[in-house]
C-alpha cells in the first residue's frame, strides 16, 4: 500500500508528464491514455487516505493507521509513515475489535472457544480436564478434582489452524488440541496432545471463561 508523501509525489510526477504529452503531441490516443492514467492515480490517492483511521488502545493511547491483515490473535496495522504494527485484538478498544472482525471475520471455530472453558472427560480415565481459552489470547487448563481445579501451567498462549489449537510457551509448542466440529458444542469429541496418539475426550460442559 502506497503511503502519503508517494502518492502526493506521483501525482505531482504525472501531472508534469502530462502538461509535457499536451504540449508537444497533438495524438488524441496518447493524451487520453495519460488523462485515464492521472486519473486512476487520484482514485488510489483517495482510496488509501479512506483506509486510514485512527485507532484506540484499551489504554487510551491512540494512532493512525491501515488495516492490512487481522486473525483471531494478531492485528496488523500500517503506519501513515509505512511502519508496520503487530498487536493482540484483545488490545484494542472494542469498537476497534468490531471494526476488525467485520473486515476480516473470525472462523466458525475461533467464534465457538474464543473466550470459553470447555471441560473434557477423559475417556479411560477418571481424570476432568479443562481447557480454557481467554479474549487475550492466555490459554489456562487444569485437572479437576473433587470440584476444585487445578492449574497445571502458567503463561501459555493459544494460536486456531484450521479445527487445530496448537499450544505455546514462548516459541516452544508445548501441546495441541482436535476438534471434529467447527460449532463446538457439549457431546462433540476433543482429542489433545502432541504425539501420534492422541488422548481423546468427550466435551462435558462449554461455559464462559472466568478465573481458576
Amino acid at each position: 500500500m502506497f503511503t502519503g508523501w508517494k502518492i502526493r509525489f506521483n501525482f505531482a510526477h504525472y501531472f508534469r508528464l502530462i502538461v509535457t504529452t499536451l504540449s508537444s503531441t497533438k495524438n488524441e490516443s496518447v493524451v487520453g491514455a495519460t488523462v485515464f492514467f492521472l486519473f486512476v492515480q487520484v482514485l488510489v490517492a483517495d482510496e488509501v487516505s479512506q483506509n486510514i483511521k485512527t485507532w484506540t488502545s484499551k489504554a487510551g493511547t491512540k494512532i493512525k493507521a491501515s488495516l492490512i491483515s487481522a486473525k483471531h490473535h494478531e492485528v496488523k496495522l500500517k503506519t501513515k509513515e509505512g511502519k508496520i504494527l503487530s498487536l493482540h485484538p484483545h488490545k484494542l478498544s472494542e469498537e476497534d475489535q468490531e471494526f476488525v472482525f467485520t473486515e476480516f471475520p473470525l472462523t466458525k471455530i475461533a467464534q465457538s472457544i474464543i473466550g470459553k472453558r470447555i471441560i473434557i472427560d477423559d475417556q479411560g480415565s477418571t481424570v476432568t480436564v479443562v481447557f480454557q481459552f481467554n479474549e487475550d489470547g492466555g490459554f489456562e487448563f487444569g485437572t479437576e478434582e473433587s470440584g476444585k481445579i487445578i492449574k497445571e501451567q502458567e503463561g501459555l498462549i493459544y494460536k486456531i489452524k484450521g479445527l487445530e489449537v496448537e499450544i505455546f510457551k514462548g516459541q516452544e509448542k508445548t501441546n495441541r488440541l482436535k476438534f471434529y466440529n467447527s460449532l463446538t458444542k457439549i457431546g462433540d469429541t476433543l482429542s489433545f496432545g502432541l504425539s501420534r496418539t492422541m488422548v481423546n475426550g468427550k466435551i462435558i460442559s462449554l461455559e464462559p471463561a472466568k478465573p481458576f
